[in-house]
Order: C-alpha cells, then structure tokens, then sequence
C-alpha cells in the first residue's frame, strides 16, 4: 500500500495514504530516474548506480555499479535489469548484489526504457531505436522495421502487444515481438515526447508533451492503440511518469 516517488534532485518519496501526503525517504539530493520493487526490496536507479532499501525506504545502500547514470529497470522472476546513459543492460540474479553486463547495446544511445514479456526483454533507446534479447541479455538484435522513431523514450506490454513512445514520431505497436511495428497515433494530438506508458487491464495510457507549444497531458486507448482519448483534466500539461496501483493512476509532473 506504500507508493514511492522518485525525483530530480529531492531523492525518493513515500506516501502510505494513496498520495495525500509524502514523507522524504532517503537518497535526499539525488537524481532518482526509476524505481522498481521485488518482494521487501526496494531499487532505485540513480545519477551514481543503483541503491537497495530493505526497511522501505528507510536506509539505502549502493548496490553493484557506481561509475553509470541508471535510466530504467525492468524485472524478470527474480532477475533485475539496468539501463544506462551509457547504452549498456546489467542484470542482478540475486537481489541487486552482484550485477554482470549483459551487453553493452550501443554506448552512443542511452537505454531509456526497459520492458519484458514472456522470455523476450526489450531496450528502448534514445536515438537507435528498439533492441531485443531472446536470452536474459547474452545477445541483443536491432528490432526497428517500421520504427519511424529511433528515439524511443517509454515501452510497455500489454499481453502480445508491444508499444513503443517515441519522441517526435508518437506511439508505435508491435504484435509480433518487434518484428514489425506499426504507427498508432490517432488521437494523439501533441506528439513530440511520450515520456511515459502505463497498463491497466485493456486500458493503455500514455503521457503525451510538446515541448514548442507547451501543451500535452494524459491520452488513454481502450482498443490497443487504434484510438487515443485525451484524459487531462486536474492535470499541467508535461506529466513525466505514470504508475498504476490497483484501480488508482498516479502521474508524475514536471510542475507542481
């Protein structure tokens, strides 16, 4: 029932009352990009590596790499993954102490998202498109056909379907594991940077910036991306992040 925020600057967050109010829960003055729980264990991707809590979010503890800025998480049963700014995937097989590089991808782009599906593990990355691993990491192909976007910012799974937020180019939908993507932007109306997706059941929600006219919010599409609806109101316009807690959706701003 807890619910972490990372920030740009202030640390980790926590609220254990749906988000009325927030508590500062450690790593204060730190880049905090992305958050992941397993079990107890709480990680937090940062400016400096990777940080463990096992008391929620009371202590932290720096795990494995240090000299790497840590974009995104994605878990697989009990295996951790990490993308850098540097283009390079770790993975932890034993709850963040030991990392091994199972890569790098590309070391000019960084991985800016991370996703699973089944056995298939997906890197988004900023500026060379989508890559795809078959085998926890060991090897990575290049899975961009019909990926007009190559600077790919958010990916998320929902069943068989892969979708890709780009930046420029919109949102993209993969039915066949990256083999071939297909354009899914009706409806969307600012779609410079997709910053964030999110699944809840058959609904997909995506955040959706303009960063020449300043305009953007929330989008939502009930039937896989064919159609987007935008759902902003009590919101700014630039919402960076989303999380869904059982039937509540949480948007992380860039504005107070």
């Amino acid at each position: 029932t807890d619910i972490f925020a990372g920030t740009n600057g202030g640390g980790v967050y926590l609220s254990t009352d749906n988000g009325t109010n927030w508590t500062q829960s450690g790593l204060l003055n730190d880049y905090v990009q992305c958050l992941t729980v397993i079990d107890r264990n709480i990680f937090a991707g940062t400016f400096y590596g990777v940080f463990l809590s096992t008391d929620n979010g009371t202590n932290w503890i720096q795990v494995g790499f240090t000299s790497y800025s840590v974009m995104s998480f994605a878990t697989k049963d009990s295996n951790i993954f990490a993308g850098t700014s540097d283009g390079d995937v770790f993975l932890s097989t034993d709850s963040g102490t030991n990392w091994k590089e199972v890569g790098p991808i590309n070391p000019t782009y960084a991985v800016y998202a991370l996703a699973t599906n089944g056995s298939n593990i997906f890197a988004g990355t900023y500026g060379d498109g989508v890559y795809l691993s078959k085998n926890d990491g060991t090897e990575w192909s290049r899975v961009n056909n019909g990926l007009i976007g190559h600077m790919v910012c958010s990916l998320t799974v929902s069943d068989t379907n892969i979708f890709a937020g780009t930046e420029v180019c919109g949102i993209f939908l993969s039915t066949n594991n990256g083999t071939v993507w297909t354009n899914v932007n009706n409806g969307l109306t600012f779609y410079t940077v997709v910053s964030a997706l999110a699944v809840s059941g058959t609904n997909i929600f995506a955040s959706d910036y303009n960063v020449y006219i300043h305009a953007g919010g929330v989008f939502l599409s009930s039937n896989n991306g064919t159609t987007w609806t935008l759902v902003n109101d009590g919101l700014p316009n630039y919402v960076e992040s989303l999380m869904i807690n059982g039937n509540n959706i949480y948007a992380g701003t860039a504005l107070a």
